[in-house]
């Protein structure tokens, strides 16, 4: 059985109740925090449990059906309890297999993996603490039971990770930093600035005059090199 139909046969097992009634139970209770269950479903899953038998419904004056559990919706209901009290499973396995497979994974991605799933479970909790505190007041016995039940398996989960991340870091070994080598670049292709002493574009220059570095440069007049001297030619 789907949660959603599991969760109509519980509600119509405690009392018949209209279609309006049971929205207004499935909102005080919180019931969509743990079954997918919304208005247009709730209706859908009543429509499908009626054409199976597990449930009847009888039409009042006004038009509204009164719906009720079936002889065989009451039997179907109980099966389906007894086997998920009665039955072990495994625990989000998921986890379980990730564990199984840490090998394939480095040391920095395990040990992020598990903080963050550390964080995740530390919140979740608070915010179940924080939503069972407000509603056990108006709680069935029986639905304050699946409160405190998975706040233990978490808080238990919780523990557990806090003693397993320092043991599973004492014992990996640490991996060794790899330096990636330099790229060697061709040196017809390397950039060479002016001021290097291998670039071309370094030519030797004659120093200025110290009168002539007072002088602004649009005032100075260009002064051309001197021909050295040469015999039989006027200078």
């Amino acid at each position: 059985m789907t949660d959603a139909e599991l969760t109509i046969l519980s509600l119509l097992c405690e009392k018949p109740s209209y279609d309006y009634e049971l929205l207004k139970i499935i909102d005080q209770r919180g019931i969509r925090r743990w079954a997918a269950i919304g208005t247009s479903s709730m209706y859908y899953v009543l429509h499908k449990l009626e054409q199976q038998g597990l449930v009847s419904y009888e039409t009042d004056k006004y038009g509204r059906r009164l719906f009720s559990i079936s002889a065989a919706g009451l039997g179907v209901l109980q099966t389906a309890i007894v086997d998920m009290i009665g039955t072990a499973r495994t625990y989000d396995r998921g986890f379980e297999q990730g564990l199984a497979n840490l090998s394939a994974l480095k040391k920095p991605q395990i040990l992020t993996a598990l903080i963050n799933r550390q964080q995740e479970l530390s919140l979740q909790i608070m915010q179940l603490r924080q939503v069972y505190a407000k509603e056990k007041p108006t709680l069935p016995f029986a639905l304050a039971a699946m409160y405190e039940h998975r706040l233990h398996m978490m808080e238990a989960e919780l523990a557990w990770l806090k003693e397993f991340i320092p043991a599973w870091e004492a014992q990996a070994p640490d991996e060794p930093e790899i330096i990636p080598e330099p790229e060697l670049v061709p040196r017809n292709r390397q950039v060479i600035l002016p001021h290097d002493p291998d670039s071309i574009h370094k030519v030797p220059t004659r120093p200025v005059p110290p009168e002539r570095a007072k002088t602004p440069p649009a005032m100075r007049t260009e002064i051309k090199p001197l021909k050295p001297d040469v015999p039989g030619e006027d200078c």
